[in-house]
């Protein structure tokens, strides 16, 4: 993440209550939010024979000002092929003190693809809409399809069409087989101690883009490009960025309580894909993590408590220390967030970010932490062709050295141009991740649409890790 440029991206306004259909934008607890994930699939109900799934709306209540809260989920659209049909069921009510009973369908305040909202009159009854398969798409990659209106109470939605078979996962879950995952002799190995090297696919910012944190995302990284693994970045502060997207230091208590409940439904995702999911606390725009430690402790605490008995949960504690950050700063930090994880969760791995944008492995190589199961977190970039050879000499001495590193962003490009990528320098630093079997995420599946990409970089990347998969 290394000084890059945030594109203004769409206003984020779900948390998991939509996600089913919500009720009145009341909160829930860290324990409802994780029932509510463990439930999340019979929010909606199949049948195959009619080609139609319906779905609980909560009865929620629309009004011109709370959009979101009654959304259907990219989920329910993927079942489908082609064109389709959406009837909701609503009864009208008078929550304001106008009459106008009005109902339709939107992405976000702005985008009114679908149209003009429909005038209905006072009763209760169902509203159809005929979505193209181009729109179907659409709301695939957005993640939601919001049910928008005024004075209504929507109780369920029916999405008629060409329904498809799911697609069938492994026959063993890739976390089943590795368990609890350690760090011996400097290498990762599994909870058998055989070594281990997880690979995967970066996840864009949580807070920008939930609509990446579902199961068939999970899914498609799984099957299509071989991941075992996932890391879910929760940024700090966006507050420099210039979007409406806040970070969990820089937003409200609202803007905090979307976040982890986006979380939470990705490790409930990830647990049912099988995949290894990395919680990463998005250090970049505060240079060091001592910046918003308060607000790390908050983070953690509820991560660690919620999480403890996931096996698949690995903690990256700070991203990319930078702009003078020292290790004794990063140092520092970990004391006070280690043993605050330690304390609910002894066994997980923990990844901790190194100075000069997790690029300084010299640092923890002269200067270890004295904590077990720990790794070191470094980012290669290969498009820094002045630093590329810098950086295999340092890596040998990491290797060397016994350092236990993880590798939670790798790219072909230098950190400005994503436009750019030097096939020469990634084809010769793979290679070398294999020599010493680090684990590494390719960085980044920013778009749903991502999975689609046809370039050279990107093909090479997926058939890389596809070809030496460990599935």
């Amino acid at each position: 993440m290394k000084k890059r440029r945030v594109l203004a991206l769409i206003l984020v306004t779900s948390i998991l209550v939509i996600a089913c259909g919500g009720k009145n934008g009341e909160q829930k607890t860290a324990e409802q939010s994780v029932a509510a994930q463990e439930n999340l699939t019979g929010a909606s109900k199949v049948d195959e024979e009619a080609g139609k799934v319906t779905v609980d709306l909560g009865k929620a209540q629309l009004r011109w000002d709370n959009l979101g809260d009654a959304g259907i989920t990219a989920e329910d659209f993927e079942r489908f092929d082609g064109d389709v049909n959406i009837t909701v069921h609503f009864k009208t009510n008078n929550y304001t003190d106008d009459s106008t009973h009005e109902i339709g369908l939107r992405f976000n305040w702005e985008d009114k693809t679908f149209g003009k909202n429909t005038k209905v009159s006072k009763k209760d009854d169902s509203i159809s809409f005929d979505i193209s398969d181009e729109q179907r798409k659409k709301i695939v990659e957005e993640g939601i399809v919001y049910i928008y209106g005024h004075n209504i109470i929507v109780e369920t939605a029916e999405i008629t069409g060409n329904l498809i078979s799911e697609p069938e996962g492994p026959d063993t879950l890739f976390t089943e087989e590795n368990g609890v995952l350690r760090v011996s002799d400097g290498k990762l190995v599994n909870e058998a101690g055989s070594p281990i090297q997880l690979k995967g696919l970066a996840n864009f910012y949580l807070s920008v883009e939930p609509q990446l944190a579902r199961k068939s995302v999970f899914a498609r990284m799984r099957d299509e490009w071989g991941a075992n693994v996932l890391r879910l970045p929760v940024n700090v502060d966006t507050s420099s960025w210039g979007t409406p997207e806040k970070g969990y230091a820089s937003g409200s208590d609202d803007d905090r309580a979307r976040i982890t409940a986006t979380l939470d439904k990705a490790m409930m995702a990830s647990k049912e894909a099988g995949m290894y999911a990395i919680v990463e606390w998005v250090v970049l725009e505060e240079k060091t993590p001592m910046a918003e430690i308060e607000y790390a402790k908050q983070f953690f605490e509820y991560v660690s408590s919620t999480y403890k008995d996931y096996t698949n949960i690995i903690y990256e504690i700070c991203n990319e220390p930078n702009k003078g950050a020292t290790w004794e700063e990063v140092k520092e930090y970990c004391a006070t967030i280690i043993p605050l994880i330690r304390n609910n969760d002894p066994d997980s791995l923990i990844l901790v970010g190194t100075p000069d944008f997790s690029s300084d492995l010299d640092a923890p190589i002269n200067d270890p932490l004295e904590y077990d199961n720990i790794m070191y977190v470094f980012h290669e970039y290969t498009g820094h062709n002045n630093e590329f050879q810098e950086d295999i000499e340092m890596i040998d001495r990491a290797m060397e050295a016994k350092l236990p590193v993880f590798m939670t962003e790798v790219a072909g490009t230098d950190a400005n141009q994503e436009d750019y990528y030097d096939m020469e320098t990634i084809k010769e630093w793979m290679p070398i991740v294999e020599k010493y079997n680090i684990s590494y995420i390719v960085w980044k599946l920013e778009k749903y649409s991502d999975f689609d990409r046809d370039d050279e970089y990107w093909n090479y990347m997926h058939e890389y890790m596809k070809n030496d998969s460990s599935f």
